[in-house]
Formats: C-alpha cells, structure tokens, sequence
C-alpha cells in the first residue's frame, strides 16, 4: 500500500513503487490518494483532480491499482483507519507500508502507531537529506528489540516479527512542493511528470497562478 497527498504524482512515485514491486516480490501496489491527511498541510490540488492524475499515470500498468478508501470518510484520513478497511475489503494478506524516509521519522506521531505495525510491514524509502542513520536511529525509538540484517536492509522486532524493510535502490528524489513549484513559475516539467499528467494539467489548468 502507497499512500500519499500525490499533488501532484510524478515519475519518482512510479519510479518507487516499480522497484519495490521487483524487489521485495509483491503482488500488487494499491496506491492510496489521501483525502484529508492529518500530518500534513492540506494538498493544493481537489482528491477528485489527484485521483485522476493518478488513474492517468497508472493506465496500462497491471500491477497497480488505486483505492479511493480515503475519500469515503468525512473525517481525517487515519493510515490505521485505512489499513483495517482494506484488510477487510481486500482480505487477511501479508502487507506492506510503503513510505518514505521523511515520513517514517515521524511515525511515532502517528496517530495509535503501535497497532499499524500490528497490520503491515514498512517498506521505507530512501529521501534526500536523511541517511540510512537517521532510519535506523528511529527504529531504535520505537517499542520492541530490533535486529538488523545488513544483507537483506531489514529490521526484524524480536517479539513479533514485525519488519522494517530500508529501501535504498531507488531514490526518491523529486518531490510533489518542488514540482508544483515548477507549474506555478511555468517552467518545463516534462522530465519529472508522466506525459498523461502533464496533459491533464494543462487541460484543466492546474497548479497556475490565480489574481
């Protein structure tokens, strides 16, 4: 599971999301555009337009889905929340979290953080600006024993087998702020988008200066 504000989805997204598929032999990536993130300042762009964006960057692609779960509660969009309705919608399969280095360091301020790691394995993925260190200095913040496995970048929880996967074949280093600062001052962006979402920007004039 990919969650995420996707405002808007770029080619680092997919880039992520591919290489996690192949190296961690994953049946499915189902990407999950957040309606109302809680952590996070509101996205810019409407949930209609950004689950659009996504469907338009992932045609064709038979191992990625979209759940549009999120958008069905009128309250704050809990990953806790979302993660127990798509295991009772989806069925009891083994999880995985996919999540970015920059989020994962606040994930003890998630809200009942404990129980997600009940639910799903994290698969986080290496960001620029916080090295492996930091991941691993977090790990050690939260509750259990963790060994770590330098073959396999893996953390295990000793109690419950609980894992931390540290992702670092494939960066993320674009971001959706740095993008979306490209459209606002009209600069090219055809080397970071998907080409369906860069035509469906233009078509519905998105990320554009108003007043």
């Amino acid at each position: 599971m990919f969650g995420g504000t996707f405002d808007p989805v770029h080619k680092g997204h997919l880039a992520v999301a591919h290489g996690a598929l192949d190296r961690y032999c994953l049946d499915e990536i189902i990407f999950i555009p957040a309606a109302r993130p809680p952590h996070k300042r509101q996205p810019m762009t409407g949930f209609r337009h950004r689950a659009a964006m996504l469907e338009a960057a992932l045609a064709g692609e038979a191992k990625f889905s979209i759940s549009l779960i999120e958008a069905e509660r009128s309250a704050p969009s809990y990953t806790l929340d979302t993660l127990v309705e798509i295991r009772e919608r989806v069925g009891n399969h083994h999880y995985h979290l996919l999540i970015g280095a920059d989020s994962f360091v606040e994930v003890h301020l998630w809200y009942r953080y404990r129980d997600i790691f009940r639910l799903a394995d994290f698969v986080v993925a290496a960001r620029p600006g916080i090295d492996r260190e930091e991941v691993a200095r977090q790990v050690r913040r939260l509750p259990g024993s963790f060994r770590y496995d330098s073959d396999k970048e893996m953390w295990t929880r000793e109690d419950d087998d609980f894992h931390i996967f540290y992702f670092s074949a494939v960066h993320m280093d674009l971001s959706s702020s740095e993008i979306r600062g490209r459209l606002l001052g009209n600069r090219e962006v055809k080397d970071v988008l998907p080409a369906r979402v860069a035509e469906y920007i233009r078509t519905h004039r998105l990320y554009v200066k108003t007043g």
